[in-house]
């Protein structure tokens, strides 16, 4: 009886394992749906400039065939950000916006009929009471993103994920931060229109189609669905296994010994897995437990090991956290550290000492060499792009292990060497060769 059961238990996991796989399968492969957004939608449209706000622009529309053609006349005024642009409307009878929270791309059939520096701004216009007030069109969430190129990449495809939220309108609203991600819970408005930095002359946007997709249950519905079916699977399966555990239990006590040793044993080896995670939970680089190790080859060895010792900090980081708060600044700590992990050897260890300064313990490498990667990374951040587009540089200080040192006056030397370049200005390389007060300067 026991055997027949387990086969059927074995059926039966089959079964949902087959079912699984063809859902996903499906998901990935299957049929999506589409709204297209476009002269025989039946939405109601409009060009928009910027005379409502102030301005002097002009914009008006016209058809050729299936597509539209926005005619823009941007003429300088006093209003400084001067836009033409074609807007639908999502909104029905009783004025409800669209659910799009399971649409996931747009693909976007639209240019300039010339190639333009600037680019054009894709819009999709949000209402949430939360933070929309009735009759004020700016309270509603503005999910933007501006695309160039449209000329050598037509039609452009976006990820809707990849859309943001401008910073003018979290600030003019005074938004809180649990509405500063995009949001398509109710939209009401899909809007087309020219990019920032557009110049005073006259342009023509050619508008065939706007294509939102995406599939019938979005992914995290169908995950949340099949776990919960694995999690009954589960519990069942956990729940006879238990039963019959305990009849064997009871039919043979040394299997219970047996168990309860195992169990002491795994429990042994999940803690000293636990004490060997040395990740910096944050950025994924060491920590200084991760990094300790390095400094243990002087002590285990009467040969002074060739090892020098980067320490790099993060210009004027508590600006960034002040000014931005602190997700963008852990967003900054994390592009950091990728940035630094991508421009050094795959024998280097990176550590995160604390805060916003890091360590880069370079085994087999004289001071000379770590210099040069010193400098190296310093023109790596001062030229990378960071989120709002910050402009971040950073300060090092490199020292190499001398014979005899011990692993707190060599940590420390390295130390001194950022201190004295944050202090002699910052955005630079100082090197300590001998001694804490034999310092080499390098730019």
């Amino acid at each position: 009886m026991t055997i027949q059961h387990d086969i059927l238990k074995a059926r039966l996991l089959g079964l949902l394992i087959i079912i699984t796989l063809c859902t996903l399968a499906f998901q990935h492969y299957g049929p999506e749906r589409t709204l297209i957004i476009g002269q025989d939608s039946g939405l109601y449209f409009e060009a928009i400039d910027d005379r409502g706000n102030g301005g002097k622009s002009v914009a008006s529309l016209s058809r050729d065939g299936e597509k539209f053609i926005l005619d823009c006349d941007i003429i300088a005024s006093d209003y400084a950000w001067p836009y033409c642009e074609i807007s639908f409307s999502l909104a029905d009878q009783n004025g409800k916006g669209k659910d799009l929270t399971n649409y996931e791309r747009v693909t976007l059939y639209a240019q300039y009929s010339e190639p333009q520096a600037f680019g054009v701004r894709f819009q999709l216009i949000n209402y949430n009471p939360a933070y929309a007030r009735k009759g004020e069109d700016n309270s509603l969430k503005y999910n933007a993103i501006e695309l160039f190129d449209t000329h050598e990449r037509y039609p452009q495809v976006i990820e809707m994920s990849h859309m943001q939220v401008p910073t003018w309108w979290l600030s003019q609203g005074k938004i809180p931060p649990d509405f500063w991600g995009p949001e398509f819970t109710e939209v009401r408005g899909v809007q087309i229109a020219t990019g920032e930095h557009v110049k005073p002359g006259k342009y023509k946007m050619i508008i065939e189609r706007i294509e939102i997709s995406g599939k019938y249950i979005s992914d995290r519905a169908l995950y949340l669905m099949l776990l919960a079916i694995w999690t009954l699977a589960a519990m069942s399966f956990f729940i006879s296994t238990l039963r019959k555990a305990n009849i064997e239990v009871m039919l043979n006590k040394q299997r219970q010994h047996q168990l309860e040793a195992l169990n002491r044993l795994l429990n042994q080896e999940h803690k000293a897995l636990e004490e060997r995670l040395t990740r910096d939970p944050l950025t994924g680089v060491f920590n200084r437990d991760g990094l300790a190790p390095v400094f243990q080859l002087g002590l285990n060895s009467d040969v002074t090991p060739l090892l020098s010792l980067i320490f790099i900090d993060i210009d004027h980081f508590k600006k960034v956290n002040d000014t931005y708060g602190h997700p963008i600044g852990d967003q900054v700590l994390l592009a950091f550290a990728q940035t630094l992990s991508a421009n050094t050897r795959t024998h280097d260890l990176l550590a995160r000492w604390g805060g916003e300064e890091f360590v880069l313990a370079c085994p087999d490498t004289s001071l000379e060499n770590a210099l040069g990667l010193a400098e190296k990374l310093r023109r790596a951040i001062e030229e990378s792009e960071w989120p709002k587009q910050l402009k971040l540089t950073a300060s090092f200080g490199v020292a190499q292990m001398m014979e005899g040192e011990s692993p707190t006056d060599f940590i420390a030397r390295a130390d001194k060497a950022l201190y004295v370049a944050k202090a002699q200005g910052r955005n630079c390389v100082r090197a300590s060769s001998q001694g804490p007060a034999n310092l080499v300067a390098v730019k």
